[in-house]
């Protein structure tokens, strides 16, 4: 059996998961699960780094030690996993005494080859991406990854004689092609370690929370070296583990293209240096963008894959980031592209399909697998043929073609049955041969369809095979299983339900955590009466002082006018509103709610607001009216 090793970046703890972790992570995921569908044997690592200089400031801040901010940290990425359907064998954290002797070992390595050196560093060094810059390197004087102010460094460190590696590692890109996907990426690659070189300090003198360096415990390893090394500390190395003999060395990378120099260069050269085999592969891949920039913790513009899963659903979700894979470049994402991805081929396309054929089975077969010389339906060689160059696709990472093809075959099967008009067939008991065919291949072609979708989207894919009645779960399936003739006949289907709801767009709707510019999606909430909206006591209310409350960043103590008294409200808007800026605007006000305390302050009644991406928009209205009117 084939072997196959695929593994995600670490997580880096200075935020919690967002859409760019998700996406990273469910397309190694859906790599995975295809490989494991084509009989490989997989081993799949996510997990965290939580070395550094931004976990140290950050625990600092908080009045915690680093420990502390990671521990709370990480069960969010975990739980994320979980909610996801990820199907990761390990999470590798680099607090773990198993990451810290691998790393240890490696660095022991380097320097006893003479890779390592002790020196002085003079430089730029951006401590949010925990990255050393060139003078070149910077735009207008700042990191040009996250646009932070850089620092100028100067202290002793330890070096990685990186330069020495220039001309093996050009040999080895030119002799391993493959090594660097797309070739794009290549190209870069290539262009960059031609042009030079230069040593890399690896330490840091001044930082106390990471591992220390074995030759001398008053510097700490610089986090890269120590991050990078994760994929082989997670299977056990420097011991002689039987995971490391099986699944070193890995077969893929999967990385965003912003940390493309540190796995293509740096990592390929601390292996070389440890006298360790090199990856395989590595995938680059783009950014997602909103509105034309990359979606990060460093520019703020963020989004909560939570909020993201509560309105398109997982399979919703994960169908969309494989489908649309930004791959060879970036890709402008939106709510209202999801949602019409997801509603025209999810709910139309396939959604649409298992819930008419199994109606048909149950109204014309008393809900059993019909038996019948089914014959060769248009359809079976098309899924014939996406079976067999399977393992070609998944090689060349091509699910665009991959899911468009299988789409085809949905179209096809739909198309069958208006051919054949079952419905006409079941009116004449003569035609009952041709009907059971008619209803055995539409089940087949599903059964196949759900088998090559469920890497993609394994909770909905198991949902068709049962409700098929197929023993087993699509996403245990492997290649072999999806022959076409498989489905056995007198099987009794399952209780038919949707698998995908339509999502209705909606004009307006209460503020809610999935909005854009374009869109507002309708969640799935239970309906209220006219008397439950009343009971909320909403008003307008013109702000007559607006201060900052000492202590807190997010908070505004307000003065409103009701028109009938004044009340003091606090508002979590001060990350967006300046209090100059309030004074003399109408806003509608929850005037009922029983008065609480904030930071002190006692706030009588709420300040409505719609949430974008965790920052508030203030709810108003469009014409000045008396003060204290109420809205109905």
């Amino acid at each position: 059996m084939t072997t196959y090793y695929v593994t995600t970046p670490i997580y880096y703890i200075n935020g919690l998961p967002h859409i760019g972790h998700v996406f990273t992570t469910v397309l190694s995921d859906a790599i995975s699960r295809y490989h494991r569908l084509l009989g490989d044997d997989v081993y799949f690592l996510t997990g965290t780094d939580e070395h550094g200089q931004k976990a140290e400031k950050a625990a600092r801040e908080e009045g915690i030690t680093p420990q502390e901010l990671a521990d709370r940290i990480v069960p969010n990425f975990r739980e994320i996993w979980k909610r996801l359907n990820v199907s990761n064998d390990d999470f590798i954290r680099t607090t773990e005494s198993r990451h810290r002797t691998g790393v240890e070992e490696i660095f022991r390595r380097s320097h006893a080859n003479g890779d390592i050196y002790l020196g002085s560093y003079e430089g730029w060094y951006c401590t949010f991406d925990e990255n050393f810059l060139t003078e070149g390197q910077l735009v207008s004087g700042n990191c040009p990854d996250c646009r932070r102010p850089v620092d100028r460094i100067t202290e002793p460190s330890y070096f990685f004689r990186l330069s020495r590696y220039q001309e093996p590692l050009l040999k080895f890109y030119r002799e391993h092609p493959e090594f660097i996907a797309p070739p794009s990426r290549y190209n870069e690659v290539i262009s960059f370690v031609e042009g030079g070189l230069r040593d890399l300090s690896v330490s840091r003198l001044k930082l106390k929370w990471g591992i220390p360096v074995p030759i001398d415990p008053s510097h700490v390893i610089y986090v890269w070296f120590d991050a990078l090394s994760n994929y082989v500390t997670a299977l056990g190395f420097p011991s002689k583990t039987e995971l490391y003999g099986r699944y070193w060395p890995a077969n893929l990378h999967v990385i965003g293209k912003d940390i493309v120099r540190f796995h293509c260069i740096y990592w390929p050269a601390f292996l070389l240096s440890a006298g360790l085999p090199l990856p395989k592969q590595v995938l680059v891949h783009g950014w997602w963008l909103k509105e034309e920039e990359k979606i990060s913790k460093s520019r703020g513009n963020t989004v909560d894959p939570n909020s993201l899963i509560q309105t398109f659903g997982v399979d919703g979700l994960r169908y969309f980031l494989i489908r649309e894979a930004p791959l060879e470049g970036d890709s402008n994402y939106s709510f209202s592209t999801i949602l019409k991805r997801v509603n025209s081929d999810l709910a139309n396309d396939l959604g649409n399909l298992v819930s008419r054929t199994l109606t048909m089975v149950q109204r014309y077969s008393n809900g059993l697998l019909p038996a019948a010389d089914a014959g060769d339906p248009s359809f079976k060689a098309l899924l014939e043929s996406i079976c067999s160059r399977l393992p070609e696709l998944i090689a060349e990472f091509n699910f665009t073609r991959l899911l468009s093809d299988v789409w085809n075959a949905i179209t096809a099967i739909n198309r069958y049955i208006v051919e054949e008009q079952p419905w006409v067939l079941a009116k004449d008991p003569g035609n009952q041969n041709r009907l059971n065919a008619v209803l055995y291949n539409s089940c087949e072609g599903l059964r196949i369809i759900a088998g090559l979708l469920a890497p993609v989207i394994p909770q909905s894919a198991n949902a068709i095979w049962k409700q098929i009645g197929v023993a087993g779960t699509a996403s245990e399936a492997r290649i072999d299983d999806l022959a076409w003739g498989k489905l056995p006949a007198g099987a009794r289907i399952g209780t038919i339900e949707a698998i995908f709801p339509r999502i209705e767009e909606k004009d307006q709707l209460p503020a809610s955590p999935v909005t854009d510019k374009d869109v507002t999606v309708a969640e799935v909430i239970s309906h209220a009466s006219i008397d439950d909206f009343q009971k909320l006591g909403l008003r307008v209310a013109e702000i007559k002082t607006a201060e900052k409350i000492k202590g807190s960043k997010k908070l505004l103590k307000l003065t409103v006018d009701l028109g009938t008294e004044i009340r003091r409200l606090v508002a979590g808007i001060a990350e967006v509103y300046a209090p100059e800026d309030l004074v003399g605007r109408q806003v509608i006000v929850v005037s009922n709610l029983k008065p609480t305390k904030i930071m002190g302050v006692e706030s009588n009644g709420m300040v409505l607001a719609a949430s974008v991406d965790g920052k508030p928009t203030l709810a108003g209205i469009t014409e000045r009216v008396p003060n204290g009117t109420i809205v109905k």
